[in-house]
Parts: C-alpha cells; sequence; structure tokens
C-alpha cells in the first residue's frame, strides 16, 4: 500500500490536448512536479507543477522547485494487493485546505503506484477562469467551457519519484533508496 503522507518530488512526462478531444494530443513536455499525500488516512494528495525539467532529470531534483500550480484528489480506492491508491480530482477546493501554489480546479483522476518506487498517472481536464484576490492568482471552475477556450485543456501524465532535499515522510522512509554519494 502506498504511503499515507508524503512530500516528494516526481519527474513527469506530460501530453497537452483539447478538452473535447482528450485523445488529440497537442503539445508534450517534461516537468518537475511535487507531489504531497495527507490527512488523517491519507485521503488528500496534492500534485503542483513545479517548473521545466531542462536537459536530462538526472538522479536528483533541484533543491529550489517549488509548487506553481495545484491540483487536489481525493482518495476514491485502495488496493493493499496492487499497491495503489486511486484519487478522484477535485473542481473545488475544500474550505479547510491552504494549497502552496494555485489551485487548478480538475476534473479526472490520479492513480499512485507504489512498488519499487512511486509512481504516479493522471488523466485530467480542466476549464477555469482566472482573477486575482488578495494578491493571489485565483481560479474558478467553468463546467461548460467555449469550444477551443484557451482556459480549457486535457493533460494526461506519468510521473516517477527523483531524490529530492525537500521529500519528506513522517516517522520513517517507506522504501530503501540510493545512498547520496558525497566527495569530499
Amino acid at each position: 500500500m502506498p504511503a499515507k503522507a508524503f512530500v516528494l518530488a516526481m519527474a513527469a512526462d506530460l501530453a497537452r490536448s483539447d478538452y473535447a478531444k482528450p485523445t488529440l494530443v497537442r503539445s508534450r513536455s517534461r516537468e518537475w512536479l511535487i507531489a504531497c499525500r495527507w490527512g488523517p488516512e491519507g485521503e488528500y494528495l496534492s500534485i503542483a507543477t513545479a517548473g521545466p525539467i531542462v536537459g536530462s532529470p538526472g538522479l536528483f531534483a533541484p533543491e529550489a522547485i517549488s509548487p506553481v500550480h495545484s491540483m487536489v484528489g481525493l482518495l476514491v480506492s485502495e488496493s493493499d494487493r496492487q499497491s495503489s491508491s486511486t484519487f478522484l480530482l477535485l473542481r473545488q477546493l475544500p474550505r479547510q485546505i491552504e494549497l502552496a501554489g494555485t489551485f487548478f480546479p480538475a476534473d479526472g483522476y490520479v492513480l499512485l503506484q507504489q512498488q519499487d518506487d512511486i509512481r504516479l498517472t493522471c488523466e485530467a481536464r480542466y476549464s477555469h477562469s482566472c482573477g486575482w484576490l488578495d494578491g493571489r492568482e485565483v481560479r474558478k471552475d467553468i463546467p461548460d467551457p467555449a469550444p477551443g477556450s484557451a482556459e480549457a485543456m486535457a493533460w494526461h501524465i506519468e510521473a516517477v519519484r527523483h531524490n529530492w532535499i525537500g521529500e519528506f515522510f513522517p516517522a520513517s522512509e517507506p522504501m530503501r533508496r540510493e545512498p547520496l554519494r558525497v566527495s569530499a
């Protein structure tokens, strides 16, 4: 079963497509993500974009990455046999949750798997209007966007965990990792 709480960096392959035709991929990119799971039962998951991957991602995520745009998921099922958790993405941020970065309302799901390492698959579409409140960007869900809207698209994300100085697992490390090599 995947860990119930963590903060980690992931190298992700992103494919962006049309909101109305999610199978029609229009562009691809590689980005760093920050994934965070929390809650009394590990019921919340946030996935935040944290910047483009420049060159090969190597063994380590950059130290200075931070959340930019965040999607939030709510746990809908778990499988001990498959060591996986599935989250439903939220179109509205629950009132009690505060996020780093800007909340992105989204429809879709996230599959989190933990076997030899933590992997994430996400299929999402989102449509929103943009504005500002108290100096912070705010995005509000639009349930039925106009065709061809610039603020409506679909994402396909495949990501895998990478070593990162900001990584956090409470209590104990859930799996063995490569030892950090330091040269004098």
